[in-house]
């Protein structure tokens, strides 16, 4: 039935598409062949099946003159081609079948292709930021990191804060944080555009090669805090600006005088055009405004904005300026507001979470129902991008039950929550990509340790008797009913795991690469290769099985039950379509990043049978005293072919992520030249697009593999939680990252069906360890996988019976 509807109205917007194509004055407007043209109105009716809203819209960018829409056109037609969408389907064929905002920006960009327009001119902040705008909206669509740093060093220091100075100290570094963004933003742009310049300029030089990995260079000793050699009135932004200049002016000093003066005229059209827009784009000094089907980014003036401060369960705000003007709240003065905050005796607490968990579609229907006394005081929270959380949150939890504490009702940028020991940054992916995130946390860690060291050297606080305003925000029974019968967000369990063996990844790559230097795995490229092979081999443990068999047993339970019992057979789906965010910035900040969703082709590499064969044939050689030679020749042949499928493998994940990073066509013709490959490999390989199309991979991807990688040297950074996208149809979101000590943590948070079948009968606790079970097979499974590549490449004819490689 879902089947039929969907095609009928596919079936609909094609025979519309057609009839507005086939005037002559269109056909003058495309560059598409009629071949073509065909295609597009094809795959675009059958991804957005929107009846004749689709020619509607078509017709209107026909009439465009120019070949720019409006921001405004552009908004506009998204939202009709929703409500086509939605009308032509019903509510659960709609919810089962369409595959969302990724679908319809799809279908848009391709429409504008139909009518001879450049895409990309729809989109002048990029296509990722309008697509979050769209599809990372809900409070599932938030990341989270922690750093530890600020307790572990005042501890080492033997600073003991009041109370009062450790909320200041963050209130101040707040402050000054968003008076300082657009430098921060500046600093960011500059280091991105300044490389990506610079290698534009040698490009096809002799010594071009030397630039290639320049940013990468820069990001290993890229300051996060003032270091010892910066001046005393100096700001952290100005500190950074200065290392990076030296560091580039040392990069840049082969430069002849011809190619100086090239890169100067460059950075000055880029500095002009293009730097304003970004920063413009990644402020937080914003809100957000729900609606039906987006978000808006509202801007805030610096001398509106507040901090927002969660104590006792209440709301405060303090204001960021000192009074009618657009300068940093003076400290004393914020230092005594707090005091005041300490005074108030505990009262009737506020909680907000029943709106931060609402489908924000449906927020903007409800704020209409709501009374004016608290629009306006919501309103009023609106002028805080960030939220200070000091009612303290469980430290030995996963990072996702961290951040259910009160965090708002999801219109701001940031939430930081302390714990006691640590601080956790929740961060709204429309602002903010997770690598730029855990940053951005590190720099106000360092700022807030600073700010702690001042005020620990001051007299005790007073406070004065002047109240903070803190809205009331007592929400009504009929509102409490209104919010209760509105959609929510998908619920959620996570788990998370230190046991990967890095050290043994980290050596294995070396092993490979003196086997063999065509392979050039990173170690995020065993991560997903692994996580393919887990997802096809993944048996639940006995314990968690029979707890299942009996909780089956309790009528209520039986549908949950069942539910769970189908996620765990992964021979229902055993390919994991996996999408991987891949930075974009250093070739276009703006970009932020390219999502690439990628399926490893296990059945192609035959590589379940291949490892299992030669881990098989390395026993009988290393067990056996005669047919050595025989026995060793037919290892070696194996050991010959697991290596060039590593090899290859290596290589093709390279050069698709080159490819989603500038979406130019590549060639997997050099790739088909490695030796040893499968003949289903070759056919995958021609089967595989040539060109990186960013939301049709949105599309396809069903859980996200996210790797913000190692920290630097000297950042306490040690969690990271990745954000899903409000597709239902994303169930898992991994994050990885790896601490400055080398320990490498994975979280993984679960949005399957059965997460919230079995919340609702009362059996989250169960549902969380299908999760924990789940992640625990997978660092497991890995640690042995990668101990079975290695004493595969150790192996050699000289070893003797029973020796272990």
């Amino acid at each position: 039935m879902e089947n039929e509807q969907y095609s009928e109205a596919a079936n609909q917007t094609v025979l519309n598409l057609r009839s507005v194509l086939h005037s002559s004055a269109l056909n003058e407007l495309s560059e598409l062949s009629l071949p073509e043209v065909e295609k597009v109105i094809k795959r675009v009716a059958q991804v957005v099946p929107a009846g004749n809203v689709p020619a509607m819209i078509l017709s209107g960018l026909a009439r465009l003159s120019g070949r720019k829409p409006t921001q405004n056109n552009v908004r506009r037609d998204v939202n009709l081609l929703f409500k086509g969408v939605e009308q032509a389907l019903d509510r659960a064929v709609y919810g089962a079948v369409f595959a969302g905002p990724a679908a319809v920006i799809w279908g848009y960009q391709n429409m504008l292709r139909l009518v001879g327009k450049t895409p990309e001119d729809a989109f002048p902040e990029g296509t990722w930021q309008f697509y979050v705008d769209y599809a990372l909206r809900e409070d599932t669509a938030r990341h989270a990191n922690e750093t530890h740093g600020f307790d572990t060093l005042l501890n080492r220091h033997d600073v003991r804060l009041e109370v009062v100075d450790r909320i200041t100290a963050w209130v101040m570094t707040t402050i000054y944080c968003l008076h300082q963004y657009n430098a921060l933003l500046e600093n960011e742009w500059r280091e991105r555009v300044y490389i990506h310049l610079l290698q534009e300029v040698v490009a096809g030089e002799r010594d071009a090669a030397q630039y290639d990995r320049l940013f990468r260079a820069w990001e290993k000793q890229r300051p996060y805090g003032r270091g010892r050699d910066s001046s005393q009135d100096q700001t952290f932004p100005q500190y950074r600006r200065q290392v990076f200049d030296r560091f580039l002016q040392e990069a840049a000093r082969n430069l002849g005088q011809d190619q100086r003066q090239q890169w100067n005229e460059l950075i000055e059209v880029a500095r002009r055009t293009d730097l304003p827009a970004y920063q413009r784009q990644m402020s937080i000094l914003s809100y957000l405004e729900p609606e039906t089907h987006g978000e808006t980014r509202t801007p805030i003036a610096l001398a509106h904005t507040h901090i927002g401060i969660i104590y006792q369960g209440r709301y405060y705000l303090i204001p960021a300026c000192r009074p009618g003007s657009t300068v940093p709240a003076d400290v004393h003065t914020v230092r005594t507001q707090v005091a005041n905050i300490l005074a108030v005796p505990p009262g009737e607490r506020t909680s907000l979470e029943s709106l931060a968990i609402t489908r924000r579609s449906a927020v903007a229907g409800l704020r209409k129902k709501f009374s004016e006394e608290l629009v306006g005081e919501l309103d009023a929270l609106r002028c805080a991008p960030v939220l200070l959380n000091f009612d303290l949150r469980p430290r030995y939890v996963p990072l996702s039950e961290v951040r259910q504490g009160e965090r708002g009702f999801g219109d701001h940028a940031l939430t930081v929550f302390d714990t006691g020991e640590t601080f956790v940054f929740d961060q709204s992916h429309i602002f903010f990509d997770g690598a730029r995130g855990a940053a951005l946390a590190e720099i106000l860690t360092r700022e807030a340790i600073a700010w702690a060291v001042y005020l620990h050297s001051l007299p005790p606080a007073q406070p004065d008797g002047t109240p903070v305003y803190s809205p009331r925000l007592a929400i009504s029974d009929h509102e409490h009913t209104l919010i209760a019968a509105a959609p929510r967000v998908t619920l959620e369990v996570s788990a998370e795991s230190d046991g990967v063996d890095l050290a043994g990844i980290q050596r294995l790559r070396k092993l490979l690469q003196s086997r063999n230097k065509n392979i050039r795995l990173t170690v995020n490229d065993l991560l997903v290769l692994y996580r393919a092979v887990h997802a096809a081999t993944y048996e639940p443990s006995p314990q968690l099985i029979d707890e299942l068999q009996a909780q089956a047993r309790r009528k209520g339970s039986r549908p949950a039950i069942k539910v769970a019992l189908e996620a765990l057979d992964m021979t229902r789906e055993p390919q994991a379509a996996i999408l991987i965010p891949v930075d974009a910035s250093p070739r276009c900040p703006r970009e932020r990043l390219h999502p690439l969703t990628f399926e490893v082709p296990l059945e192609e590499l035959d590589l379940l049978t291949l490892h299992e064969d030669v881990m098989a044939a390395l026993e009988d050689f290393r067990k056996s005293a005669r047919n050595r030679t025989d026995l060793y020749l037919e290892f070696d042949a194996l050991q010959r072919r697991y290596l060039a499928v590593l090899a290859w493998f290596g290589e093709f994940f390279r050069r698709v992520k080159e490819v989603a990073v500038t979406g130019e066509t590549t060639s997997v013709g050099t790739i088909k030249l490695l030796a040893h490959l499968p003949t289903g490999v070759q056919r995958f390989l021609d089967s595989f697009p040539q060109r990186f199309d960013m939301l049709n991979d949105l599309i396809k991807g069903r859980e996200v593999f996210s790797n913000v990688g190692a920290v630097a040297p000297s950042s306490s950074l040690i969690r990271f939680i990745t954000a899903k996208d409000d597709n239902d149809k994303k169930t898992l979101g991994w994050g990885v990252i790896t601490d400055a000590d080398g320990i490498m943590r994975v979280s993984l948070r679960d949005f399957r069906p059965h997460v919230g079948m079995l919340t609702n009968v009362g059996r989250r606790d169960l549902a969380a360890r299908i999760t924990q079970d789940y992640l625990d097979a997978y660092v497991r499974g890995l640690n042995t996988w990668i101990n079975d590549i290695q004493r595969m490449a150790l192996a050699s004819r000289g070893m003797k019976v029973d020796e272990k490689p």
